[in-house]
């Protein structure tokens, strides 16, 4: 038996969608017939990936945004609730990630990094909302990090933002089941991204990775899209408050 995801009559915003596991995923949602609003200060990045989606056949949106900063979000807001009535999916991926050691962080860097990963979830949620409370249903997905839950070194202040990731999830759950709107959390694993490109010997870091898994294969950017595609879907509607690992078992081996 297979199951088929139909996100017809949706709307997805992703934001950070332009790149990375953001861009997979905001591709992935198009092609289940949701109608997708990519969001990101990186403009050429969503441009392009928005002409992947309609080469495709899929509606999608492209829309300049600054998660960190409530105006631009209000804007972003305004746009989509004018051209498209409202957000009915929120994938909350948008991130920042210095690495440096804790002693070498300054304050203006550790507030940058909450301003984009923890206050613009904050921000996209709440322009969100009124939409999924009028049609009492929503789907609010954040992405976290498999960073919170398996230590990782000179990451301070971005795996504090994912750490807070999953307070913030639980939080807004009980907050918003009452309204039909489930808030949940993926942690994803390390996936071959552009991210991975600072390490030198890729080669040694990929068996790294794989020795640190249960599951002896590097993760793809479909094991992450298909578990947004699960949660924005009624296949989850009985769950909410929940933080997902998809890590290839890493966190556990």
């Amino acid at each position: 038996m297979s199951l088929t995801i139909n996100l017809s009559g949706k709307t997805a915003l992703v934001t950070g969608g332009g790149t990375g596991l953001g861009q997979h995923t905001a591709i992935r949602l198009a092609e289940a017939g949701a109608q997708v609003i990519l969001a990101s200060n990186d403009v050429p990045s969503i441009e392009e990936t928005a002409e992947v989606i309609r080469q495709s056949g899929g509606e999608v949106l492209a829309i300049e945004t600054d998660v960190s900063q409530p105006d631009s979000v209000s804007q972003m807001a305004n746009q989509i609730q004018k051209e498209l009535d409202g957000i009915d999916i929120l994938v909350n991926n948008a991130a920042i990630y210095p690495s440096k050691p804790v002693e070498e962080v300054t304050v203006e860097e550790w507030d940058q990094v909450f301003a984009v990963n923890s206050r613009g979830y904050f921000l996209c949620a709440k322009a969100a909302i009124p939409h999924m409370r009028e049609k009492n249903w929503g789907r609010i997905i954040n992405i976290s990090s498999i960073t919170y839950f398996v230590p990782f070194s000179n990451l301070i202040h971005y795996v504090s933002t994912k750490g807070a990731a999953i307070g913030f999830t639980r939080a807004l759950a009980n907050e918003l089941g009452a309204a039909g709107i489930t808030v949940n959390s993926i942690a994803p694993g390390a996936f071959p991204t552009k991210a991975e490109e600072i390490h030198e010997d890729r080669d040694a870091y990929n068996q790294k990775i794989l020795d640190s898994q249960c599951l002896k294969r590097r993760g793809t950017p479909d094991d992450i899209a298909n578990t947004v595609l699960f949660f924005a879907s009624d296949l989850s509607s009985f769950i909410t408050g929940q933080s997902l690992l998809v890590d290839g078992g890493w966190a556990v081996s």
